[in-house]
């Protein structure tokens, strides 16, 4: 008889890991890897290079694999694996309708009856963005609140998510501080031991967040997060999909990804096409769209989650709840494009800081800052060459360091006339290059780390 190990939600917000060759399982990647008989899935491997995360139930790794949402992984007396598909939930709640304010009140109603179930302070990492924004307004007793932010302007403290959390925090009356960060990347080790190959190491600033922030407090606090919520409440605008190719368009990678032209492996995307066959029609729905999107990239957004829990708080959203999020994603077209019923709402609050004409920076930089503050160590051509073209580690290497040449370029373009001057001349600043550069290597390390203990075995 066949008994479950696990089963994951709607989902599959927790992921699953698992080897069918060896029958280990995990909700850590690292678990279940055999390095002694380490293979690579061709297409797997390339998948994880363009979405930058793994997708379709595949790893870059051959045998190891995770759940899609809806599953359940059966183990039976020999300790053999197999995976049942439940039926997707998602089609109970098609025709779930309810009016904006019945959204808000139920938003509410959930984060009540969860304030009311833990003790102690509640940390909310604060963006003053609309989840964050609306997750402070739901908590009665604001007292409680302990709510942190980052910026990621070249001057933190006047990006726009610090200027917007420190606005809210003095109209409801919370407890606020600001956590600046610029020195993450000494945290690749530790995000390492949490998601290896499953995604790129791009989480670290997270680590170096509640590093700083668990110096404020005891440790052990509920934690109110927002994760999912943007997307459901109308964020996220995913065009037509028309084929196989389209489906792409689902990972929302928003430029973190490498490039599979690159890789030795050269495969058809078969598991890509395959997907497109058996979805294509739900897909001709913008609102399963939506949902597909979350499915795919939640193998990365988990972090959201799973990093607060490392350093002892214990998270929680109710935008994971599935009536929360079809309450939301079967609102109007109309109204969730550009999350115009939100805007509506929080303008009605005295919320409405994006009419408010503060003064804020839209820039992004924070990975930028990172590489100057704590340069990253060349990826090792040698060792990476067995899987990706030598050339392309090369220029990502070239393209991502930060030295004196890089350093003076960016002082010159800090000037508007000598900016002018070298634009004519045809020299650029870099800084595109350096950031699909650095997006290549968070993506390619977790390969080189994965190698790396391959042959130490």
């Amino acid at each position: 008889m066949n008994s479950v190990l696990f089963e994951t939600d709607w989902l599959a917000s927790q992921p699953v890991f698992y080897n069918e060759r060896t029958g280990k399982a995990s909700h850590n990647i690292n678990d279940v890897i055999d390095y002694a008989n380490l293979e690579f899935d061709r297409e797997g491997f390339n998948n994880y290079l363009d979405f930058g995360y793994s997708v379709l139930e595949q790893t870059p790794i051959t045998h190891v694999r995770f759940l899609r949402h809806s599953s359940r992984l059966l183990v039976d007396e020999r300790g053999k694996l197999s995976v049942e598909y439940l039926s997707d939930p998602l089609e109970q709640w098609r025709g779930y309708r309810l009016s904006e304010d019945d959204v808000i009140d139920l938003i509410k109603h959930r984060v009540s009856e969860w304030e009311r179930s833990v003790e102690g302070e509640i940390i909310i990492p604060t963006s003053g963005g609309y989840d964050s924004r609306l997750l402070n307004w739901c908590i009665e007793d604001k007292s409680r609140v302990r709510s942190f932010t980052y910026g990621i302007s070249d001057h933190q403290a006047e990006s726009y998510e610090v200027v917007y959390a420190q606005r809210l925090s003095k109209i409801l009356g919370t407890r606020w501080e600001q956590i600046p960060l610029g020195d993450f990347h000494k945290y690749f080790d530790d995000w390492e031991k949490l998601f290896g190959v499953s995604t790129h190491a791009h989480g670290m600033y997270h680590f170096e967040f509640y590093d700083n922030i668990l110096t404020r407090l005891e440790g052990g606090n509920p934690f109110l997060s927002g994760i999912t919520g943007d997307s459901f409440a109308g964020n996220w605008d995913i065009s037509k999909l028309d084929g196989p190719a389209d489906v792409r368009s689902l990972g929302f990678t928003r430029g973190v990804h490498a490039d599979s032209g690159y890789s030795q492996y050269l495969v058809q995307g078969s598991r890509l096409t395959n997907y497109w066959d058996t979805q294509k029609e739900r897909l001709q729905d913008k609102r399963v769209c939506v949902i597909e999107a979350m499915r795919f990239k939640i193998i990365l957004l988990c972090y959201l989650v799973i990093v607060p829990r490392a350093f002892r708080f214990r998270p929680w959203s109710p935008f994971l709840d599935l009536d929360v999020a079809m309450a939301m994603i079967n609102l109007p077209t109309e109204r969730r494009r550009d999350r115009i019923w939100q805007r509506e709402f929080f303008e009605k609050c005295g919320l409405g800081f994006e009419s408010m004409d503060l003064k804020a920076s839209r820039q992004n930089t924070l990975d930028l800052q990172a590489v100057r503050r704590v340069p990253v160590k060349p990826l090792d051509v040698t060792l990476l060459r067995e899987v990706v073209q030598p050339d392309y580690v090369a220029w990502i290497n070239r393209n991502v360091r930060y030295g004196w040449r890089e350093k003076m370029l960016e002082g010159l373009f800090h000037s508007d006339k000598v900016e002018g001057v070298l634009k004519r001349l045809g020299v650029s600043s870099n800084v595109s290059r350096q950031r699909e550069a650095y997006n290549a290597y968070c993506v390619l390390l977790p390969i080189e780390n994965l190698l790396r203990k391959r042959n130490l075995t």
